[in-house]
């Protein structure tokens, strides 16, 4: 078994991981993601046609929640990467982080509307904190530890592919089980608790086995004797371009993802007139892509470059979101899921790669400082993925409310003004367009390849 107490290690180049602790700490998705996506597709929509709050407001507070989450998060990656225990650096936190997932999933979809319009929002605070504590504490340990389980270039995609494929069962939960379960319990409140009783009970079961799965997965530790102030480390992770760079493009395509996901149960109900049941489907299919064409990219990627496959990919990912500029209601449902396949194979590129390219950008700053701080490139990662989800959570939200979008209480159908309805149309394919053709730029200045990791790796 690997050291848990900080001695130098085998750095794990060229080692296969074992199968069971790949799948051990892709299954910790499971208690994230599904919630993840019960958050950012579904609760922006519960909070403002069946709790009743305004849209903007209801859009601030995740925001703001979310910016709460990304100061916490440098706190906990530094806990993390000081952590000493029989159980390892990140194992612990993974296994808290899961179980206060799963309290949050009852908080955030189980709103007491009878209680005043104060308490309610007071509520609804809380949750949305304690919702940002568990994901900090499961989250940013959880995604340091792929850099300190292998150091080779081509076995970390191998094993965030595993990562990908629970994100596409945990997001098909989400957004097929979820919707499903909600339609089944009447499509009101008794709906959305039954959905959040089976989130709960996933992520329950995702952090205890990601927990015991990778008790014996090597994990490689190294020392670091040097002591830096908080300023020091970051100017050092300044003069890290390859990871400067990777947070510009997961900031703008994450954004594009929080619009539009956001964005799609309105799309949905309110252009489509499809149920949550149709929606679900649609999230059936998405994923289904998704999780298929992982170990074809992995294959590509492994032939032509990770970089270049993930430019790519990404160009048309944007292509395909543009399409939904062309919708019109009355579209056939089988336009539409042409469309969820689309977006999931080229979407399972970008997750793929962008998030492959980050345990890659790890190694680099260690070979560059002689420090390993996974713990504290995670929470910087993170803290960008936060403020992304929270920029694409406020403008989803201010655009809706400053459109005219009217909010209702008990799931009351409303008739939309034009103005909102094409806030939609924008929200779901312009947007997240522009954003994802940014990212193209800055990824075309992103130079961290296999050979030059390779280089940094024999001067060490």
């Amino acid at each position: 078994m690997a050291s848990i107490t900080g001695e130098q290690p085998v750095d794990g180049k060229g080692v296969r991981l074992p199968l069971l602790a790949c799948i051990g700490w892709g299954a910790g998705t499971l208690a994230v993601a599904a919630l993840f996506n019960s958050v950012n597709v579904l609760l922006l929509r519960y909070l403002v046609d069946h709790v009743g709050i305004g849209a903007a407001l209801a859009g601030s507070l995740i925001a703001l929640s979310k910016l709460y989450d990304a100061v916490i998060d440098p706190f906990v990656g530094a806990a993390s990467d000081r952590s000493r225990s029989r159980h390892g650096r990140r194992r612990p936190f993974v296994l808290a982080g899961g179980l206060m997932l799963a309290a949050a999933a009852l908080l955030l979809f189980n709103v007491p509307t009878s209680l005043s319009p104060s308490l309610v929002l007071a509520y609804v605070v809380f949750g949305l904190l304690f919702y940002s504590t568990a994901y900090a504490v499961f989250s940013v340990p959880y995604m340091a530890m792929p850099a300190e389980m292998t150091a080779d270039y081509h076995e970390r995609s191998r094993l965030i592919s595993f990562r990908v494929y629970a994100v596409g069962a945990a997001s098909l939960v989400a957004t097929f089980v979820g919707p499903t379960l909600i339609a089944r319990g009447g499509g009101g409140q008794s709906g959305h608790t039954l959905m959040s009783l089976f989130v709960a009970a996933l992520a329950v079961a995702g952090c205890l086995f990601c927990f015991r799965a990778t008790r014996d997965a090597p994990f490689h530790y190294g020392n670091s004797h040097e002591r830096l102030g908080f300023v020091q480390k970051l100017r050092l992770l300044a003069d890290n371009k390859p990871f400067v760079l990777l947070l510009i493009i997961k900031l703008l395509q994450l954004m594009a993802l929080a619009v539009t996901q956001a964005a799609m149960p309105f799309l949905f109900k309110q252009v489509l007139h499809f149920s949550d049941a149709t929606l679900g489907l649609y999230f059936l299919v998405f994923y289904i892509s998704m999780m298929l064409s992982q170990q074809v990219w992995v294959r590509v990627g492994r032939n032509w470059g990770k970089r270049r496959v993930y430019l790519i990919a990404t160009i048309f990912y944007a292509l395909a979101y543009m399409s939904w500029f062309f919708l019109q209601p009355g579209e056939a449902i089988a336009i539409t899921l042409m469309r969820a396949v689309g977006l999931g194979v080229t979407g399972g590129a970008v997750l793929l790669f962008g998030q492959s390219l980050l345990p890659d950008t790890m190694e680099w700053d260690y070979r560059r400082t002689g420090m390993r701080r996974e713990g504290m490139l995670s929470a910087v990662y993170t803290i960008i993925e936060k403020l992304a989800y929270a920029l694409g959570a406020a403008l989803t939200g201010i655009l809706l409310g400053a459109s005219g979008y009217v909010q209702a209480t008990g799931g009351t159908s409303v008739v939309q003004p034009d103005s909102a309805i094409d806030a939609i149309y924008f929200l779901a394919s312009i947007c997240p367009m522009i954003l994802l053709a940014l990212s193209c730029v800055a990824l075309a200045y992103y130079d961290l390849s296999e050979e030059k990791l390779a280089a940094a790796v024999e001067e060490g």
